[in-house]
């Protein structure tokens, strides 16, 4: 179903802004080849600039936007870029074009919801987990923000941390040593976090030392609340929305399981592919 046009998709026309009365004249139809579904075609009555109904979409340009829904279900629900590729009968690279097209889509209606007044809070829980990028003697960090009271991510980015522990040295020998940016990202969180903060709001985190800082950084409002213990078998967990959060991402996306032969290859489609599931998980629309 087609709606009339709302202006002339000139910006150089007087019908652009501010366009009078029925400024356009249909020019018939076209079929696009993925539905077969006639498009009605305009002409500006002004410019005599042509468009379609399609113009006005944000699918408009793609080839088989069909497939936007299937790959953004497949991609939040465990299945790997190559399967679900294969699945939605794209190639590889339409695939990774689909995943930046859909994380640009996902990014604006997260940004609207942040300014929005549904996600007003008063209680935040905070933490990183940890995924790598190629191999394990690269790992990534990624900060999250969740609103306890409803499950939705506030936010969620990817940072890069330095190779710890046994296999530092084997790192050290094989890679070039990159700038940790654990606090650039989680002070980004903190930004999101502001945007959703009631005057009084308090931001829940374990009992990592840096976050003290980042958070009397970040939110100077909060009041910050550490939790030194982890939870004891059979008992409360005081982060549960945070932890049940990063099991989910673990059984969602496929480039953060664990012990599996998929994994993120480059930091920047993880960003985009995490962008996409705060759209999924928070229910709105893509």
């Amino acid at each position: 179903m087609f709606t009339a046009p709302v202006c002339c998709p000139n910006p150089l026309c007087g019908n652009h802004d501010a366009p009078a009365g029925k400024f356009y004249v249909k020019r018939g139809y076209y079929k696009p080849r993925h539905s077969h579904q006639p498009v009605p075609r305009y002409c500006c009555k002004r410019c005599g600039k042509g468009f379609s109904a399609q113009t006005f979409k944000a699918t408009y340009g793609q080839r088989r936007p069909e497939v936007n829904e299937i790959i953004r279900e497949l991609l939040c629900s465990g299945v790997t870029l190559r399967r679900a590729a294969r699945v939605a009968h794209v190639s590889r690279r339409t695939l990774a074009r689909k995943l930046r097209w859909l994380a640009g889509e996902a990014r604006a209606a997260h940004d609207a919801f942040l300014d929005s007044e549904d996600i007003k809070t008063s209680y935040v829980q905070f933490d990183e987990m940890e995924t790598y990028e190629v191999s394990k003697l690269l790992p990534l960090s990624i900060a999250l923000a969740v609103r306890a009271k409803t499950g939705q991510i506030i936010d969620a980015q990817v940072a890069v941390m330095n190779c710890h522990g046994r296999m530092a040295p084997v790192a050290a020998g094989r890679y070039v040593k990159d700038k940790d940016t654990r606090r650039d990202a989680c002070l980004r969180v903190m930004g999101s976090i502001r945007r959703v903060a009631k005057k009084a709001v308090t931001i829940a985190t374990d009992a990592k030392q840096a976050y003290r800082a980042i958070i009397r950084t970040g939110v100077p409002n909060a009041t910050h609340v550490a939790h030194k213990s982890r939870m004891k078998s059979g008992g409360f967990d005081p982060l549960f929305k945070l932890n049940h959060l990063c099991a989910m991402l673990r059984a969602d996306l496929a480039r953060l399981s664990r012990r599996t032969w998929s994994a993120t290859m480059d930091r920047d489609f993880l960003q985009d592919h995490l962008a996409l599931y705060i759209a999924y998980n928070n229910g709105y629309p893509v």
